[in-house]
């Protein structure tokens, strides 16, 4: 299976944040996720599991389950407030992969169709549909991509909204895109950054 990169704990607009691995905001039922916080601070959310919250710093949730869908975040123990997530579980068959944490005016930006399906041990493996998907922003098609990706060369605040992808006549779950601006462009070029895995694949751009 094609492996996923790991989201940085450092947001570029807003420094301290949740860590997410896989790094995405929407998942699969039954899939399994990793959460994490820095050492001082604890997991918090606002939705229905009690797997993390409050407990620790960082923790696996596994075989997730709908309800497990909300907000997280990291608060520190004296009551600070990083970024929150939202981060969506569904029972449906196509999640849109997008940036996790809001990203600076004028980075690139690609949105990709995921679907999933069962491996030999009857776990769900999770791929890119590479095929052609429809993109919507707001409720609007935007556009196609011929591979299930759609690429912004260059995104700025027009850019921001809520995306979903489409396959097969089956509709992903919406993922709101923030945009930020030359603040936070700033902090980007002076942020800590880590290795990650790297996708080879193209892509369809749109400006």
């Amino acid at each position: 299976s094609q492996q996923e990169s790991v989201c940085l704990r450092i947001s570029p607009c807003f420094g301290r944040s949740l860590g997410i691995s896989p790094c995405r905001t929407q998942f699969f039922t039954e899939e399994s996720f990793t959460l994490y916080c820095g050492a001082d601070e604890r997991i918090m959310t606002n939705s229905h599991s009690d797997t993390c919250s409050q407990k620790s710093h960082e923790c696996v949730l596994q075989l997730v389950r709908e309800y497990q869908s909300g907000t997280y975040w990291c608060q520190s123990n004296f009551g600070e407030r990083g970024e929150a997530v939202n981060i969506t579980v569904t029972a449906g068959s196509v999640i849109l992969g997008s940036p996790v944490h809001p990203v600076p005016e004028g980075s690139p930006v690609t949105l990709r169709c995921l679907t999933s399906h069962k491996s030999s041990n009857q776990l769900g493996v999770v791929t890119p549909i590479n095929q052609s998907c429809t993109f919507s922003r707001d409720g609007r098609l935007i556009g196609v991509g011929l591979t299930g990706e759609m690429s912004f060369a260059a995104v700025n605040r027009s850019h921001e909204g809520l995306y979903t992808c489409t396959f097969s006549g089956v509709e992903s779950p919406g993922s709101w895109l923030a945009v930020r601006g030359e603040l936070c462009l700033y902090t980007q070029r002076h942020r800590i950054t880590l290795p990650s895995p790297q996708h080879n694949s193209s892509s369809n751009s749109t400006h």
